[in-house]
């Protein structure tokens, strides 16, 4: 895995983070973004920075492709408890995060089996931490996720995953309905996991090179995504639960795939 390019990423906010996420203070952040974008996922900058310096972060934002955004100063004041943030926090993370283009590039080429799962939106950090577990259990060559609108890889997320996301590639997409089109011109069949699917899982089996997207949790996949797959399927079930949980069912439909191309019997 050390062949692929590094690059940066962004979380979602909170009151406090736990330790070792946070950055804050001027020159801390500045220096974060100068000398590590690639551990910087998201940006917080106050309303009321001096023009000159906030002008300088956001630029070095922009350079690095790190996400920012304005905060009000009480809610900085909050995320630091209380300390002299100087107007910016940043949010760190310990795995790395990879560029999702960089990466499809980087990935063995066909006739290899290949498998990759796409997060559409997924809201809770431990979800996602067990997916990143299942996926490299799986034998998953990455974990594509959006820059916006849905988790992160937070301390959390390393945690649930048990350290699969250290280990793991994990990048990060813009639109994910667009995502699954770049997925589709590099040779990959898209299933998406949706309780309303056309057919079952289980119906046949997942080609060598697949991708496969699971929704948010409530809500499932996105419309456009739903419609940019090139086929999606329900897991059956027994019971009135009605529905699985997102990470078991990115668990299920993952090993059914290493279960299709032979890497598990």
């Amino acid at each position: 895995m050390d062949k692929f390019k590094k690059k940066n990423e962004k979380p979602r906010e909170r009151e406090a983070a736990p330790e070792g996420e946070l950055c804050w203070g001027r020159n801390p952040v500045i220096s974060l973004l100068e000398e590590s974008p690639e551990r910087c996922m998201k940006v917080l900058v106050s309303e009321t920075m001096q023009p000159h310096v906030k002008t300088k972060i956001i630029s070095l934002c922009r350079e690095a492709g790190v996400v920012f955004q304005n905060a009000g100063q009480a809610a900085l004041d909050r995320l630091t408890n209380g300390e002299n943030h100087q107007g910016v926090a940043a949010y760190l993370t310990q795995a790395k995060l990879w560029d999702a283009d960089e990466l499809l590039e980087k990935l063995p080429a066909a006739p290899e089996p290949v498998m990759i799962l796409l997060c559409d939106h997924v809201q809770d950090p431990h979800n996602l931490g067990a997916m990143i577990r299942s996926a490299e259990a799986a034998g998953a060559s990455a974990v594509l996720i959006p820059k916006r609108g849905g988790c992160l890889p937070t301390g959390t997320v390393v945690k649930t995953s048990a350290g699969a996301a250290l280990r793991v590639p994990v990048a990060l997409t813009g639109n994910v309905a667009q995502t699954v089109r770049k997925l589709q011109e590099a040779g990959f069949w898209v299933t998406g996991l949706d309780m309303n699917g056309r057919d079952t899982l289980f119906r046949e089996d997942l080609p060598p090179r697949s991708a496969i997207v699971v929704g948010a949790e409530g809500s499932g996949l996105g419309t456009a995504t739903a419609k940019a797959c090139d086929d999606v399927r329900f897991i059956p079930m027994r019971g009135t639960a009605g529905s699985l949980n997102a990470s078991v069912a990115a668990a299920l439909a993952m090993f059914e795939w290493a279960r299709s191309v032979g890497k598990i019997s």
